[in-house]
């Protein structure tokens, strides 16, 4: 199978079943928006950031070494597996004290009588992001989208219960999310049969020091991404309120969209970029790839901030409609994002995660910089051109780390589109004129009409799979 055909196929695989569930977890935006108050909503953000924040901390990151050591020819899969698991479970006891310490102390009232949910969501999700590793480094991209397909079942059906049947309200929303991801992982571990991968007398040394001084970089990694995605919403929350910050949660779920593609193609791309590196004409391959994707994240990015106040109409309800101001410049961060995690595995198939915790480090550190000044002077809105501005220095610093891994053809437009995009979100944001927005669209349509055309022999490609 070709590199095109095999990343192909697993791109479509991933589409059907991510998609397809985003769009509907998507849809259940005003069903909590009309059941839980801003308050209640950035409590929620609030806790499982921190959860998400602590969990490359707490397990030094070990489940992207676990993924990568297993795609090396020759792997040892029991010690890796073993070595994974053993970090999770410290990690869990680890997590679960510093709840315990939090309610006894009660020196975070923002979170106080929710700790015992917080823990359970914390087990769940480093559970099961360690079965999605695994599953990812076994290739076993059919049983990935299976689960992402459960496990969204499992969330409107315990969403539509508790928060519509049993009325229990915020309680009920963090159960909903606990439950969707313990579905996952169980389908995983069976389907993987992790059972047969376990050896608890397992010492690997060796192997152990090589995984931790793989992943132990990459921690700055996963916290850079952190504080871009979610700083904004802490100093939003010192410095506005928690309702405040419910409406910057709530403005994030547009853009929802825009990730959803992000997570289908980094998951795909992940695989095929470790597979195919060192082969030959790699860097075309890989910019080829790079371009084509881009187009796609842009053009659907364009389509989203035009229909921006129309999508808000329909799925925030209440206090929380106020929210379709932010979301503009949120998609133009999330273009940006996609592109930093299409060269993400490309730094990854060569095992430079020092190059990627640089790029963290210092895009996280501008990020605070940023969000503090812009936060105090325009107030949420800066949150979100916070956000854009340290996506792309990210971008940057990863663009030169891999080099000339990667070739991309006119390189140029990439930043020129993306200029475009950010051109736009302020018509939208500020002027809302539907005709200026409309001839953006045109113009960025015209100067990417080369990969245009390489979208849509991409596309005709994933129909042929399709029917085959």
């Amino acid at each position: 199978m070709s590199k095109a055909s095999y990343l192909l196929k697993n791109m479509w695989v991933l589409t059907i079943s991510n998609f397809s569930s985003k769009i509907l977890i998507f849809l259940l935006v005003p069903l909590y928006t009309s059941v839980l108050s801003t308050e209640e909503y950035g409590k929620y953000d609030l806790a499982v950031s921190t959860a998400t924040l602590l969990y490359p901390l707490l397990t030094l990151n070990i489940v992207d070494a676990v993924m990568r050591f297993l795609m090396d020819k020759n792997s040892d899969r029991v010690s890796i597996a073993t070595i994974g698991l053993r970090f999770i479970s410290i990690s869990s006891i680890i997590f679960g004290i510093i709840m315990l310490v939090i309610n006894i102390t009660g020196i975070c009232p923002q979170i106080y009588g929710l700790e015992k949910y917080i823990f359970a969501y914390y087990i769940s999700y480093a559970f099961n992001q360690f079965f999605i590793q695994f599953a990812k480094g076994l290739e076993k991209v059919n049983n990935l989208g299976v689960a992402g397909i459960l496990s969204t079942v499992v969330t409107i059906l315990a969403n539509i219960i508790f928060l519509l049947i049993f009325k229990i309200g915020l309680i009920g929303f963090f159960l909903a999310n606990i439950l969707s991801q313990i579905t996952s992982a169980l389908y995983l571990a069976i389907k993987v049969k992790i059972v047969d991968y376990v050896d608890l007398k397992c010492k690997a040394y060796e192997l152990t020091y090589d995984m931790l001084k793989y992943s132990i970089p990459l921690i700055a990694t996963v916290i850079g991404w952190w504080i871009n995605s979610t700083a904004d919403k802490y100093v939003v929350v010192f410095m506005l309120g928690t309702a405040a910050n419910g409406l910057l949660s709530v403005s994030y779920k547009i853009p929802q969209i825009l990730n959803t593609f992000q997570g289908i193609f980094t998951q795909a791309w992940q695989i095929s970029a470790i597979k195919e590196y060192g082969e030959d004409d790699t860097s075309t391959f890989y910019g080829k790839t790079f371009s084509t994707i881009n187009i796609l994240m842009c053009i659907v990015c364009a389509g989203l901030i035009i229909l921006t106040r129309p999508l808000a109409h329909i799925l925030y309800a209440r206090d929380f409609y106020a929210a379709w101001r932010y979301v503009p410049f949120l998609l133009v961060s999330s273009v940006i994002n996609c592109a930093s995690g299409l060269l993400g595995p490309i730094l990854s198939a060569k095992k430079d995660s020092k190059a990627m915790m640089l790029s963290a480090l210092v895009g996280a550190g501008v990020n605070i910089i940023l969000n503090i000044a812009l936060v105090y002077a325009i107030g949420i809105q800066g949150a979100t051109i916070a956000t854009v501005i340290c996506s792309y220095i990210i971008y940057a610093v990863r663009k030169k780390a891999v080099g000339k891994d990667i070739y991309i053809k006119n390189y140029y437009i990439v930043i020129l589109t993306w200029s475009i995009l950010f051109i736009q979100s302020i018509v939208e944001s500020y002027f809302a004129n539907y005709i200026i927005e409309i001839i953006l669209i045109i113009v960025m349509l015209i100067i990417n009409a080369n990969q245009f055309k390489q979208l849509i022999y991409m596309m005709k490609k994933l129909v042929y799979n399709f029917r085959k």
